[in-house]
């Protein structure tokens, strides 16, 4: 590796290897699982187990300034070691008994059994795409594949091969979100004052990564621009210590650590991402060619499994989302991008609930509505048999097997593999 990458980081690659494979060793030894699929037995593998779990170690992060008031310091040895027991026997525990909470609340027959080794539930909900990624109404990656025509990609900086992360990194992420979203307005004051800052900050990068700048420093830079108060600006950005249930669901990129504050690029790139997404989820233009750009994403899917994504778009002044055809049975797909607000698991269960109730209610009167009007179809494409489904870009929770939620679409194949 030496050659490729630079000693640093060639030198924390390997001990970061070591420390994984010895907690995997330990953590085998007393029976700890990590999901489904997931091991720790291979480096792909690994990969696989820290990106299901970075959000537990950001938000362990956050909690760390008000939960750690001893005087032992935490070196980087020993950080792996410490930290990862945590995340498996507390972190992940606290996020899955918040979902499994409102699965109680939501579902009649939901029940959990209990024993001395764990707990087993009897419904299953996935919040994550696929790679554990948010979902979110039309990802940077979709837009490149499906929309990259439409992109017009600015110029970046040449960036060192041998360094896994840098500035320079940060930087041209900045460029990228801002010219694949420009065509939504993206780029307006807000945005463009926020892209500015991150831009800004990344000048502080010490070894390339770290970035920590001090308090009076700091405030001088949030004053230089004109679009935010100040004030609002500093709570956008810096986190405020809190309980970790509330700290899983923050994405301020800073630390407050007396003197300086501190964050590095990936959490100030994470922030700015975040950030767009509320910013364009609201804007009626965005909302609408994410749903068009949706249903491509589930065209190009069915199509991946075996379907025939047929061209049907209107009948007689009707509408379709999507339809498909597999051994002479025709499959109408609602797709939906209602977006729910999964922090709310957290923060306030009961209005979850009530939205997703909502949610699964419109759903269900939408399937009843294309059932009234599947003979439209059947004309169409002169078959005798509809099967209609609501596909739900954002996971919701419900019972009803015609409600699938997008990153369970691959249950599609089972449906496939029953049609006679």
């Amino acid at each position: 590796m030496s050659p490729q990458f630079e000693a640093g980081v060639v030198g924390r690659y390997l001990q970061t290897m070591l420390q994984t494979a010895a907690i995997a060793s330990a953590f085998k030894t007393h029976g700890q699982t990590f999901g489904p699929g997931i091991t720790l037995e291979t480096v792909g593998a690994a990969v696989d187990y820290f990106q299901s779990r970075r959000r537990h170690m950001v938000s362990l992060l956050y909690t760390m300034p008000s939960a750690c008031k001893g005087t032992d310091v935490l070196v980087p040895l020993d950080t792996l070691n410490v930290l990862l027991p945590q995340v498996e026997h507390s972190c992940v525990t606290i996020t899955g008994f918040h979902l499994k909470l409102a699965q109680l609340d939501i579902l009649d027959d939901f029940s959990m059994e209990i024993d001395e080794i764990g707990a087993m539930a009897s419904h299953g909900f996935d919040t994550l795409d696929e790679n554990f990624l948010e979902p979110e109404r039309a990802s940077i990656q979709v837009m490149t594949e499906l929309r990259g025509d439409q992109i017009v990609l600015p110029p970046l900086e040449e960036l060192d091969p041998s360094k896994i992360f840098s500035a320079a990194e940060l930087r041209n992420s900045v460029r990228l979100v801002g010219a694949t979203y420009s065509a939504f307005g993206l780029n307006d004051s807000d945005f463009s004052a926020m892209a500015l800052l991150m831009v800004a900050f990344a000048r502080h990068a010490r070894d390339d990564y770290f970035v920590e700048i001090e308090k009076p420093k700091f405030q001088t830079m949030l004053r230089a621009q004109a679009v935010f108060a100040p004030e609002e600006l500093e709570r956008l950005l810096v986190n405020e210590p809190s309980d970790y249930a509330t700290n899983s669901n923050a994405y301020e990129p800073f630390i407050d650590a007396g003197d300086v504050v501190i964050s590095n690029v990936n959490l100030l790139s994470r922030f700015l991402y975040a950030f767009k997404n509320i910013h364009l989820g609201s804007r009626r233009r965005f909302q609408i060619h994410a749903g068009f750009i949706f249903e491509d994403m589930v065209k190009r899917d069915l199509s991946a499994m075996g379907f025939q994504v047929t061209d049907v778009k209107r009948i007689n002044r009707k509408e379709f989302d999507v339809v498909a055809v597999h051994r002479d049975v025709i499959y109408n797909f609602q797709c939906k991008n209602n977006w729910i607000d999964l922090a709310k698991v957290e923060s306030d269960r009961a209005l979850f609930v009530r939205y997703n109730r909502s949610l699964m209610n419109y759903y269900r009167r939408a399937l009843q509505k294309e059932r009234k009007r599947e003979s439209l179809l059947k004309e169409k494409l002169a078959l005798d048999r509809v099967e209609h489904y609501v596909i739900s870009r954002f996971p919701v929770i419900g019972s009803d097997a015609r409600v699938i939620n997008y990153n369970q679409i691959d249950r599609l194949k089972v449906v496939l593999g029953d049609v006679t």
